[in-house]
């Protein structure tokens, strides 16, 4: 009997309850606005991208704990929360400049900071989305300590001089920074802290396969968001100078590409914490990610080629911008596309040539001429049914009876299954005397996942899933050697157990 997972109350109302504060706080800036205050910080451009980012982290966290994934659920209302603040912090930081009160220098600062929670949070809720166990990764806590000190590192040693002339990140000359090699220090460690789940994320995406990849994949596109959205700040700095623009639009630039982050990024968690791995869809999140990094380098190049100091005519300019977007553009959707492809791609059997028979367990040698395999045609036929043996160099390669019932081999890519029949009593059937923890890795690599794909979805680390893997195939009896692979026998197993439980 399997039991319904029930939704968290408290996240069911939350939508509603974060749209009424979002819009509260709206309400409040266009009135400070109205009143002459706040420059950029009121502007309703960036308001309304805050408040709907929230509004969507929200939603996005009661699908996310309906759906049983109650950390991701957690980590999304955390990222709600802190668009929240981020408004919050600018009424009243808006409110005390304008009333000279005392404490608005401390409430600047805060809300000069806000802007680094987000980054950290929609990275941690794609991640959080792929993963099951209640551990919390190292590579969370990293994330979390690291980005956490740069926030308050930030705000305590930055003071303004002329709060609201300008966003602060790119107008380096309004704010005063003390002990600035420590700034500088945290600011490196939080920009490698943005980078490490992406790289880990595609790194276990590109080393599994079947749903398992593109689950992955669009986790690890969502969680590029993040560094995408600092290499837009810095160019913000670049197009004010040398590029010499405005930097009250850079500003609310900056507040829409943080508020389009976190959408893509809540989205992407819900897309993959569902399991959706159609083509289309996991095409549409990587080529967005790809072209948006690709049109952040035709901006950032754009603009020094505009710049004052190369002295180019408006026609040399237009011409070597169009160059540009045309080569960068069209690397990007094709580079997407086939990368798109790969994750969502099955593995195909090559050409083979035929090798000595493979006799089953307590069964004939091979099948008989002209037979189906016994299963062929299943439900789970076209997932389960794989044989790899250990080819030259320690590449895996494919046994499997052809149509003459003799059994034929050929290379495959180390770590990938190929789809192919064997006989059903091949392998044995019983995982009764595998511990739960144990039986998550066998789940995890029935799907098709890697060592690494297991470790990141089960918050461990490669040497544990190895481990456990070990203990697996001694407790099942896969003994090294023979003409099978004991990865594809264990696969097996756990999906002939699971559909005698269906």
């Amino acid at each position: 009997m399997t039991a319904s997972v029930r939704p968290v109350p408290a996240l069911l109302g939350l939508p509603v309850v974060t749209g009424a504060t979002a819009g509260a706080c709206v309400v409040a800036l266009a009135g400070l606005r109205a009143a002459g205050h706040g420059g950029f910080a009121t502007e309703p451009a960036g308001a309304l991208a805050l408040a709907v980012a929230a509004v969507a982290a929200a939603v996005a966290a009661s699908r996310l704990a309906r759906s049983g994934h109650r950390a991701a659920g957690r980590l999304a209302t955390g990222l709600a929360a802190s668009l929240l603040a981020y408004l919050g912090l600018a009424v009243l930081a808006v409110a005390t400049v304008a009333a000279g009160h005392r404490w608005a220098g401390p409430a600047v600062a805060a809300w000069n900071s806000a802007w680094i929670p987000p980054l950290a949070l929609l990275q941690l809720t794609a991640s959080a989305a792929v993963r099951s166990g209640t551990v919390t990764p190292k590579a969370h806590r990293y994330v979390g300590l690291v980005l956490g000190a740069a926030t308050l590192v930030n705000a305590l040693l930055t003071t303004a001089t002329e709060p609201f002339d300008g966003l602060p990140t790119i107008v380096g000359e309004s704010w005063r920074t003390a002990l600035a090699p420590v700034g500088a220090a945290v600011t490196v460690l939080g920009v490698a802290a943005l980078l490490l789940l992406p790289v880990t994320l595609w790194r276990a995406a590109l080393g599994s396969h079947h749903t398992v990849r593109a689950r992955l994949g669009v986790a690890a596109a969502a969680a590029t968001a993040a560094p995408l959205t600092v290499v837009f700040c810095l160019l913000l700095a670049i197009a004010r100078a040398p590029g010499d623009v405005e930097p009250s639009l850079g500003s609310v630039a900056f507040l829409v590409a943080l508020s389009g982050a976190a959408v893509f990024a809540v989205a992407c968690a819900v897309t993959a914490a569902r399991g959706a791995t159609e083509p289309r869809r996991v095409g549409t999140v990587v080529r967005t990610t790809g072209l948006a990094a690709a049109a952040l380098l035709v901006v950032g190049a754009g603009t020094l080629v505009a710049a004052p100091g190369p002295s180019l005519g408006p026609t040399s300019v237009a011409l070597v911008v169009s160059a540009l977007t045309v080569v960068v553009g069209g690397g990007a959707w094709a580079g997407t596309g086939r990368l798109a492809a790969l994750l969502t791609a099955a593995p195909e059997v090559p050409a083979v040539a035929p090798v000595t028979p493979v006799t089953p367990r307590g069964g004939a040698e091979g099948t008989a001429a002209g037979d189906a395999p016994p299963h062929a045609g299943t439900p789970d036929a076209a997932v389960s049914d794989v044989v790899e043996t250990t080819g030259p160099g320690g590449a895996a390669a494919e046994t499997a009876p052809d149509a003459s019932g003799a059994a034929v081999r050929a290379p495959a890519p180390t770590g990938a299954g190929v789809r192919v029949p064997v006989p059903a009593g091949a392998v044995p059937a019983s995982v009764g005397g595998l511990t739960a923890r144990e039986r998550e890795v066998l789940a995890a690599l029935a799907e098709g996942a890697s060592n690494a794909g297991i470790a990141a979805q089960l918050v461990v680390s490669e040497r544990t899933v190895d481990a456990h893997l070990r203990a697996i195939f001694v407790k099942l009896g896969l003994t090294p050697g023979g003409d099978t692979n004991r990865r594809v026998r264990a696969a097996r197993i756990w999906l002939e157990h699971a559909r005698q439980r269906r």
